[in-house]
Protein backbone atom coordinates (compact mmCIF):
# COMPACT_ATOMS: atom_id res chain seq x y z
CA UNK A 1 0.00 0.00 0.00
CA UNK A 2 1.35 3.37 -1.12
CA UNK A 3 0.61 6.42 1.84
CA UNK A 4 1.77 9.81 1.35
CA UNK A 5 2.66 11.96 3.97
CA UNK A 6 2.21 15.60 3.75
CA UNK A 7 1.15 18.89 5.55
CA UNK A 8 1.71 22.54 5.99
CA UNK A 9 0.85 23.49 2.53
CA UNK A 10 -0.94 26.30 3.73
CA UNK A 11 -3.02 27.28 0.80
CA UNK A 12 -4.27 30.69 0.53
CA UNK A 13 -0.78 32.06 2.00
CA UNK A 14 -0.40 35.74 1.13
CA UNK A 15 3.35 35.78 0.00
CA UNK A 16 3.76 39.17 1.58
CA UNK A 17 7.42 38.82 1.90
CA UNK A 18 7.46 38.89 -2.37
CA UNK A 19 6.58 42.03 -4.75
CA UNK A 20 2.73 42.05 -5.16
CA UNK A 21 2.45 40.43 -9.00
CA UNK A 22 5.17 37.91 -7.79
CA UNK A 23 3.06 37.04 -4.79
CA UNK A 24 -0.03 36.52 -6.98
CA UNK A 25 1.91 34.37 -8.97
CA UNK A 26 3.84 32.09 -5.85
CA UNK A 27 0.34 31.61 -4.57
CA UNK A 28 -1.19 29.94 -7.32
CA UNK A 29 1.90 28.15 -7.54
CA UNK A 30 1.53 26.54 -4.28
CA UNK A 31 -2.02 25.90 -5.17
CA UNK A 32 -1.13 24.16 -8.49
CA UNK A 33 1.69 21.88 -5.82
CA UNK A 34 -1.55 20.57 -4.10
CA UNK A 35 -3.09 19.95 -7.14
CA UNK A 36 -0.27 18.25 -8.55
CA UNK A 37 0.47 15.78 -5.59
CA UNK A 38 -3.06 14.66 -5.74
CA UNK A 39 -2.88 14.21 -9.58
CA UNK A 40 0.88 11.98 -8.52
CA UNK A 41 -1.50 10.32 -6.18
CA UNK A 42 -4.16 9.09 -8.55
CA UNK A 43 -1.48 8.18 -11.15
CA UNK A 44 1.28 6.57 -9.27
CA UNK A 45 -2.12 4.28 -7.19
CA UNK A 46 -1.52 5.72 -3.89
CA UNK A 47 -4.55 4.37 -1.19
CA UNK A 48 -4.16 7.51 1.42
CA UNK A 49 -2.67 10.65 1.80
CA UNK A 50 -2.35 12.27 5.11
CA UNK A 51 -2.41 15.70 5.31
CA UNK A 52 -0.85 16.33 9.09
CA UNK A 53 -2.25 20.16 9.14
CA UNK A 54 -2.07 23.45 7.89
CA UNK A 55 -3.62 22.23 4.76
CA UNK A 56 -5.25 26.13 4.73
CA UNK A 57 -3.36 29.05 5.73
CA UNK A 58 -5.78 30.21 8.02
CA UNK A 59 -9.03 28.99 9.81
CA UNK A 60 -11.81 30.87 7.30
CA UNK A 61 -10.21 30.23 4.00
CA UNK A 62 -12.84 31.60 1.07
CA UNK A 63 -15.21 29.41 -0.67
CA UNK A 64 -13.77 29.26 -3.87
CA UNK A 65 -10.54 28.20 -2.33
CA UNK A 66 -12.23 25.37 -0.71
CA UNK A 67 -14.62 24.19 -3.43
CA UNK A 68 -10.86 24.47 -5.93
CA UNK A 69 -9.13 22.00 -3.22
CA UNK A 70 -12.10 20.09 -2.65
CA UNK A 71 -12.58 19.57 -6.41
CA UNK A 72 -8.76 18.75 -6.66
CA UNK A 73 -9.34 16.05 -3.94
CA UNK A 74 -12.49 14.51 -5.47
CA UNK A 75 -10.83 14.34 -8.50
CA UNK A 76 -7.83 12.16 -6.61
CA UNK A 77 -10.17 9.20 -6.30
CA UNK A 78 -9.53 6.08 -5.82
CA UNK A 79 -6.87 7.80 -3.85
CA UNK A 80 -8.79 8.61 0.51
CA UNK A 81 -7.35 11.78 2.47
CA UNK A 82 -7.22 11.97 5.86
CA UNK A 83 -6.70 15.30 7.43
CA UNK A 84 -6.15 16.44 10.57
CA UNK A 85 -6.50 20.51 11.22
CA UNK A 86 -3.59 22.65 12.40
CA UNK A 87 -3.08 25.81 14.68
CA UNK A 88 -3.82 27.68 11.26
CA UNK A 89 -6.78 25.79 10.06
CA UNK A 90 -7.95 25.00 13.55
CA UNK A 91 -11.67 26.16 13.20
CA UNK A 92 -12.18 24.51 9.37
CA UNK A 93 -16.01 24.65 9.10
CA UNK A 94 -17.35 20.98 8.61
CA UNK A 95 -20.61 22.34 7.16
CA UNK A 96 -19.37 22.41 3.50
CA UNK A 97 -20.16 19.63 1.18
CA UNK A 98 -16.85 17.60 1.63
CA UNK A 99 -15.44 14.96 -1.09
CA UNK A 100 -16.96 11.34 -0.10
CA UNK A 101 -12.90 10.60 -0.19
CA UNK A 102 -11.60 13.02 2.70
CA UNK A 103 -11.91 12.40 5.98
CA UNK A 104 -11.55 14.25 9.17
CA UNK A 105 -10.77 13.03 12.95
CA UNK A 106 -12.21 15.34 15.93
CA UNK A 107 -15.75 16.25 15.04
CA UNK A 108 -16.05 14.51 18.30
CA UNK A 109 -13.31 16.30 19.78
CA UNK A 110 -12.00 13.12 20.57
CA UNK A 111 -9.40 10.39 18.52
CA UNK A 112 -10.69 8.88 15.30
CA UNK A 113 -9.59 5.53 13.80
CA UNK A 114 -9.84 4.50 10.20
CA UNK A 115 -9.18 0.93 9.30
CA UNK A 116 -7.88 0.29 5.36
CA UNK A 117 -7.39 -2.98 3.79
CA UNK A 118 -3.95 -4.68 4.11
CA UNK A 119 -3.80 -4.36 8.12
CA UNK A 120 -3.63 -0.69 8.16
CA UNK A 121 -5.36 1.95 10.87
CA UNK A 122 -4.78 5.51 10.25
CA UNK A 123 -5.70 7.26 13.49
CA UNK A 124 -6.29 11.52 14.43
CA UNK A 125 -7.06 14.09 16.27
CA UNK A 126 -7.19 17.81 15.38
CA UNK A 127 -4.43 19.80 16.99
CA UNK A 128 -6.24 21.58 19.23
CA UNK A 129 -8.09 19.09 21.35
CA UNK A 130 -4.81 17.17 22.47
CA UNK A 131 -4.36 17.68 25.95
CA UNK A 132 -3.55 15.54 28.84
CA UNK A 133 -6.21 13.87 29.17
CA UNK A 134 -6.24 12.50 25.47
CA UNK A 135 -3.27 10.33 25.55
CA UNK A 136 -5.05 7.98 27.99
CA UNK A 137 -7.86 7.63 25.45
CA UNK A 138 -5.99 6.57 22.78
CA UNK A 139 -6.13 3.23 21.95
CA UNK A 140 -4.79 1.15 19.24
CA UNK A 141 -4.66 -2.59 18.36
CA UNK A 142 -1.25 -4.31 18.50
CA UNK A 143 -1.76 -6.31 15.96
CA UNK A 144 -3.13 -3.96 13.28
CA UNK A 145 -0.27 -1.58 11.51
CA UNK A 146 -1.07 1.83 13.48
CA UNK A 147 -0.34 5.48 11.55
CA UNK A 148 -0.96 8.19 14.21
CA UNK A 149 -1.51 11.70 12.74
CA UNK A 150 -0.76 15.20 14.73
CA UNK A 151 0.74 18.81 14.37
CA UNK A 152 2.69 20.47 16.69
CA UNK A 153 5.48 20.85 18.58
CA UNK A 154 6.68 17.60 19.51
CA UNK A 155 8.68 17.69 23.33
CA UNK A 156 10.42 14.55 25.24
CA UNK A 157 8.81 15.66 28.52
CA UNK A 158 4.90 16.87 29.19
CA UNK A 159 2.88 18.78 26.86
CA UNK A 160 3.99 22.44 27.33
CA UNK A 161 1.13 24.66 25.52
CA UNK A 162 -1.67 23.71 23.30
CA UNK A 163 0.40 22.81 20.46
CA UNK A 164 3.19 20.42 21.95
CA UNK A 165 3.14 16.84 21.68
CA UNK A 166 4.55 14.73 24.70
CA UNK A 167 6.32 11.47 22.80
CA UNK A 168 6.40 10.21 25.78
CA UNK A 169 2.65 9.97 26.09
CA UNK A 170 2.71 8.42 22.71
CA UNK A 171 5.47 5.46 23.27
CA UNK A 172 4.29 2.10 23.98
CA UNK A 173 0.96 2.88 21.85
CA UNK A 174 1.30 0.06 19.35
CA UNK A 175 2.17 3.22 16.65
CA UNK A 176 4.32 2.07 14.01
CA UNK A 177 4.54 5.64 12.66
CA UNK A 178 3.45 8.75 13.92
CA UNK A 179 3.20 11.57 10.96
CA UNK A 180 3.34 14.93 12.43
CA UNK A 181 2.87 18.59 10.79
CA UNK A 182 3.78 22.02 12.04
CA UNK A 183 7.41 22.09 11.58
CA UNK A 184 8.16 22.88 8.15
CA UNK A 185 12.18 21.34 7.75
CA UNK A 186 11.71 17.39 6.80
CA UNK A 187 12.42 14.96 8.95
CA UNK A 188 14.65 12.83 6.17
CA UNK A 189 15.52 10.28 8.44
CA UNK A 190 12.95 9.11 10.48
CA UNK A 191 13.47 8.87 14.32
CA UNK A 192 12.63 6.21 16.66
CA UNK A 193 9.32 6.74 18.69
CA UNK A 194 10.20 3.61 21.05
CA UNK A 195 10.91 -0.05 19.74
CA UNK A 196 8.35 -0.50 17.59
CA UNK A 197 7.15 2.73 16.15
CA UNK A 198 9.53 5.80 14.54
CA UNK A 199 8.06 9.74 13.53
CA UNK A 200 9.11 12.40 11.64
CA UNK A 201 7.89 15.69 10.05
CA UNK A 202 6.84 16.24 6.67
CA UNK A 203 7.98 19.34 6.29
CA UNK A 204 6.08 21.80 4.12
CA UNK A 205 5.27 21.21 0.21
CA UNK A 206 6.74 24.42 -1.19
CA UNK A 207 8.98 27.10 0.62
CA UNK A 208 7.41 30.52 1.37
CA UNK A 209 10.04 31.97 3.03
CA UNK A 210 13.87 31.96 3.84
CA UNK A 211 13.09 30.64 7.14
CA UNK A 212 12.08 27.50 4.69
CA UNK A 213 14.99 27.03 2.47
CA UNK A 214 16.21 23.63 0.96
CA UNK A 215 14.18 21.02 -0.84
CA UNK A 216 10.44 20.88 -0.16
CA UNK A 217 8.56 17.54 -0.88
CA UNK A 218 6.19 14.65 0.67
CA UNK A 219 7.30 11.25 1.26
CA UNK A 220 5.77 8.13 -0.13
CA UNK A 221 5.56 5.14 2.33
CA UNK A 222 5.34 1.87 1.06
CA UNK A 223 3.72 -0.63 3.11
CA UNK A 224 3.13 -4.09 3.13
CA UNK A 225 2.58 -7.45 5.72
CA UNK A 226 2.42 -4.99 8.19
CA UNK A 227 5.17 -3.50 7.85
CA UNK A 228 6.99 -0.25 6.75
CA UNK A 229 8.78 -1.52 3.70
CA UNK A 230 10.32 1.64 2.35
CA UNK A 231 10.39 5.56 2.71
CA UNK A 232 11.23 7.99 0.17
CA UNK A 233 11.34 11.62 0.01
CA UNK A 234 10.18 13.23 -3.05
CA UNK A 235 11.16 16.72 -3.84
CA UNK A 236 7.81 18.37 -5.02
CA UNK A 237 8.46 22.00 -5.01
CA UNK A 238 8.18 24.12 -7.97
CA UNK A 239 10.63 26.41 -7.19
CA UNK A 240 13.75 26.05 -3.96
CA UNK A 241 14.51 29.34 -1.56
CA UNK A 242 18.41 28.87 -1.21
CA UNK A 243 20.39 31.24 1.71
CA UNK A 244 23.92 31.87 0.50
CA UNK A 245 26.07 33.81 2.88
CA UNK A 246 28.71 36.15 0.49
CA UNK A 247 32.58 37.17 2.42
CA UNK A 248 33.44 40.39 0.92
CA UNK A 249 35.93 40.94 2.72
CA UNK A 250 38.70 41.22 -0.45
CA UNK A 251 36.22 43.57 -2.23
CA UNK A 252 37.36 47.17 -2.93
CA UNK A 253 34.62 48.42 -5.00
CA UNK A 254 30.77 47.64 -5.97
CA UNK A 255 31.71 45.75 -8.85
CA UNK A 256 33.90 43.48 -6.62
CA UNK A 257 30.92 42.91 -4.27
CA UNK A 258 28.82 42.28 -7.90
CA UNK A 259 31.73 40.02 -9.10
CA UNK A 260 31.15 38.13 -5.70
CA UNK A 261 27.71 37.97 -5.24
CA UNK A 262 27.06 36.65 -9.41
CA UNK A 263 30.02 33.90 -8.65
CA UNK A 264 28.25 32.81 -5.63
CA UNK A 265 24.73 31.98 -7.23
CA UNK A 266 26.34 30.70 -10.53
CA UNK A 267 25.49 27.31 -10.41
CA UNK A 268 21.53 28.16 -8.59
CA UNK A 269 18.78 27.57 -10.50
CA UNK A 270 16.72 30.45 -12.58
CA UNK A 271 13.22 29.58 -11.16
CA UNK A 272 14.68 29.78 -7.57
CA UNK A 273 14.26 32.66 -5.12
CA UNK A 274 17.51 33.69 -3.49
CA UNK A 275 18.64 35.60 -0.22
CA UNK A 276 22.34 36.51 -0.07
CA UNK A 277 23.78 37.57 3.06
CA UNK A 278 27.23 39.65 2.83
CA UNK A 279 29.08 38.77 5.63
CA UNK A 280 32.85 39.54 6.42
CA UNK A 281 34.81 42.69 7.04
CA UNK A 282 35.98 45.24 4.48
CA UNK A 283 38.00 48.83 4.08
CA UNK A 284 35.74 51.69 5.72
CA UNK A 285 34.27 53.54 2.49
CA UNK A 286 33.10 50.15 0.30
CA UNK A 287 29.85 51.36 -1.46
CA UNK A 288 28.01 47.68 -1.47
CA UNK A 289 24.88 49.72 -2.96
CA UNK A 290 22.20 46.98 -2.03
CA UNK A 291 18.97 48.39 -4.07
CA UNK A 292 21.21 47.98 -7.37
CA UNK A 293 22.64 44.58 -6.34
CA UNK A 294 19.26 43.31 -5.24
CA UNK A 295 17.86 44.63 -8.94
CA UNK A 296 20.90 42.78 -10.72
CA UNK A 297 20.10 39.56 -9.14
CA UNK A 298 16.21 39.90 -9.52
CA UNK A 299 17.02 40.21 -13.10
CA UNK A 300 18.49 36.20 -12.93
CA UNK A 301 16.21 34.65 -10.80
CA UNK A 302 12.18 34.65 -10.01
CA UNK A 303 13.42 36.92 -7.08
CA UNK A 304 16.45 37.94 -4.81
CA UNK A 305 16.65 39.86 -1.87
CA UNK A 306 19.94 40.87 0.06
CA UNK A 307 21.22 41.38 3.47
CA UNK A 308 23.82 43.03 4.90
CA UNK A 309 25.90 41.40 8.16
CA UNK A 310 29.02 42.37 7.14
CA UNK A 311 31.36 44.86 9.30
CA UNK A 312 33.79 47.55 8.75
CA UNK A 313 37.63 47.14 9.52
CA UNK A 314 38.73 50.39 11.04
CA UNK A 315 42.81 50.09 10.87
CA UNK A 316 43.21 52.80 14.16
CA UNK A 317 46.72 52.83 13.67
CA UNK A 318 46.35 54.40 10.56
CA UNK A 319 44.66 56.89 11.86
CA UNK A 320 46.63 57.93 14.40
CA UNK A 321 48.97 59.97 12.78
CA UNK A 322 46.54 61.69 10.25
CA UNK A 323 45.80 65.33 10.66
CA UNK A 324 43.31 64.84 8.10
CA UNK A 325 39.19 65.74 9.17
CA UNK A 326 38.99 62.14 8.52
CA UNK A 327 42.09 61.44 10.85
CA UNK A 328 40.01 63.65 13.46
CA UNK A 329 36.65 61.95 12.77
CA UNK A 330 38.00 58.64 13.42
CA UNK A 331 40.06 59.61 16.51
CA UNK A 332 36.74 61.40 17.73
CA UNK A 333 34.64 58.58 17.39
CA UNK A 334 36.99 56.10 19.06
CA UNK A 335 37.10 57.99 22.10
CA UNK A 336 33.52 57.09 23.02
CA UNK A 337 32.12 53.89 24.65
CA UNK A 338 30.03 51.84 22.63
CA UNK A 339 29.60 48.65 20.30
CA UNK A 340 32.44 48.20 18.26
CA UNK A 341 29.71 46.73 15.38
CA UNK A 342 27.77 49.85 15.63
CA UNK A 343 31.18 52.44 16.55
CA UNK A 344 32.61 50.96 12.86
CA UNK A 345 29.45 51.74 11.13
CA UNK A 346 29.58 54.95 12.37
CA UNK A 347 32.66 55.58 10.70
CA UNK A 348 32.05 53.98 7.57
CA UNK A 349 29.33 56.79 7.42
CA UNK A 350 31.35 59.84 8.34
CA UNK A 351 34.46 58.89 6.01
CA UNK A 352 31.67 58.28 3.25
CA UNK A 353 30.00 61.62 4.26
CA UNK A 354 33.45 63.32 4.00
CA UNK A 355 34.11 62.03 0.75
CA UNK A 356 31.08 63.10 -0.73
CA UNK A 357 30.12 59.01 -1.91
CA UNK A 358 26.47 58.11 -1.72
CA UNK A 359 25.22 56.25 1.74
CA UNK A 360 23.89 52.96 2.15
CA UNK A 361 21.64 53.00 5.14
Amino acid sequence: MKIIHTGDVHLGSAMRNLPPEKARLRKEEIIDGFRRLCAYAKAQGVAAVLIAGDLFDENTPTTSLKKEVFSMIAEAKPACFFYVSGNHDDEFSYSEALPENLYLFSQNHGWKSYDLPENVTITGLDSKYLDEGKYKELSLKKDRFNIVVLHGDISQGERKNTETISLRRLQNNHIDYLALGHIHIPTLTAERLDSRGTYRYCGCLEGRGFDECGKKGFFLLNVADGKLESETFLSFSKRELIEIRVDISACNTYYDVERTAFSAVQNVKRENVVRLILVGQHTAGLKKDLPLLSHRLCENFFFAKISDESRVFIDYAAFLNDLSERGEFVREVGRYEMNEEIRSEIIDVGLKALAGEEIDL
